[in-house]
């Protein structure tokens, strides 16, 4: 083989193994936790039911449950980002997620099993 269509493929190679690192970069999974609580809570000011989610929030709170707050108002890359479909969104250290209004004691019960309790 010539040596300009070794030096060829190999320049060939090299490209397209760097268009794939890029790729996966782009498309990896974001984490899902923080050093503060494995589970993080997708809300925005203009949801109803998350205005509505908000109390029970406050009251897991007060009783040492901790979720990372994510606004996807302020912040709406975090709809493709994290592959928010609605809000109120739960999503787990683990990927499991809630979608959609939750009442206390069934969330209390989950963020439990995710380890979302600090105190």
């Amino acid at each position: 083989m010539e040596a300009w269509k070794i030096v060829f493929a190999v320049a060939v190679l090299f490209m397209a193994a760097g268009t794939m690192l890029n790729y996966l970069q782009e498309t990896a999974p974001k984490p899902y936790f923080n050093s503060s609580s494995p589970v993080m809570y997708f809300w925005s000011e203009d949801c109803h039911f998350c205005k509505l989610q908000k109390p029970a929030l406050n009251e897991l709170a007060a009783e040492g449950f901790r979720v990372k707050s994510m606004d996807v108002g302020k912040n709406p890359e975090y709809w493709k980002e994290y592959s928010i479909e609605g809000t109120p969104a739960f999503i787990a250290a683990d990927g499991e997620r809630l979608v959609g209004l939750q009442q206390k004691e069934p969330l209390k019960e989950w963020l439990l099993e995710k380890g979302a309790k600090t105190a």
